[in-house]
């Protein structure tokens, strides 16, 4: 265990950058520095939307060890790593990179571990609310494990970051009430993230879902968890989501693969 004098100059950053950051990732990974006597810290940053080429220049220039990258930047550091391993090559967008030895930053997605995890396999019917950065991920996600009919629905009109090779079907936020239920619902939106702005759905939807995925969190529960909850429908919270990204990323960090059951996030 460390004390409170371990760091030195040789302790590596690793740094959240988020529009909207919270504390249970800056608490989670230094407390799992901790346990595994790793010469690192964790801190999240506020960024503004401007202001994020910058930030991650900064990251660059300082030697920043890794990190994670929160909406609505995922898409560009994809553009401003070195180089792209893996899924997120075909995802287009990265939410995780890593310094090399060489000095390189390479791009991950674990946005796309999480989802795999949290969609069942042979799903029919997913309707998936967002068209970002995250969203991408879950797309691909949700194509990979069998969705026959997958829709998205987007508040944009002329801007998807949907991949290419992901088979699915545009529909215009507007037209929520005139499709058909979904089984599975998915909330890639920002929807939900505080009061101001809460997730509506038709009442037709409630009636036929049987799982309800989303990829905000608010401890207190928000409006989208607590009709699934009185609705006996299975929920699965963007903590949970979190979590399973948070321990993919501890891997690409150090090389150590931690199990969910003793990951305490």
């Amino acid at each position: 265990m460390r004390d409170s004098n371990f760091i030195t100059k040789d302790t590596v950053l690793y740094v959240s950058l988020a529009e909207r950051p919270g504390n249970t990732g800056t608490i989670w990974f230094n407390k799992m520095f901790t346990q595994k006597n790793i010469n690192a810290i964790y801190k999240a940053f506020q960024v503004d939307r401007g202001d994020f080429d910058k930030a991650f220049d900064g990251v660059k220039s300082l030697k920043v060890g890794g990190g994670a990258i929160s909406m609505p930047f995922k898409k560009r550091a994809y553009e401003m790593v070195d180089e792209v391993q893996g899924v997120a090559k075909k995802i287009g967008t990265i939410n995780t990179f890593k310094r090399e030895p060489s000095g390189k930053l390479t791009g991950f997605n674990t946005d796309y571990r999480a989802a795999l995890s949290a969609i069942p396999e042979k799903t029919n019917s997913v309707a998936l609310l967002g068209a970002g950065g995250v969203a991408a991920a879950v797309a691909l996600a949700a194509q990979d494990r069998g969705v026959s009919n997958l829709r998205v629905f987007s508040r944009e009109r002329t801007r998807s970051l949907i991949p290419n090779s992901v088979n699915y079907e545009w529909i215009f936020w507007e037209r929520l009430s005139q499709v058909e239920a979904p089984e599975i619902v998915i909330n890639c939106t920002s929807l939900g993230m505080d009061t101001s702005s809460e997730l509506s759905l038709p009442e037709s939807w409630w009636r036929r879902m049987e799982l309800a995925i989303d990829l905000t969190f608010r401890p207190e529960g928000n409006f989208f968890y607590r009709i699934a909850r009185e609705r006996s429908i299975s929920f699965i919270d963007g903590k949970q989501m979190a979590r399973w990204q948070a321990l993919e990323q501890f891997k690409i960090y150090t090389g150590i693969e931690i199990l969910e059951t003793e990951a305490g996030y």
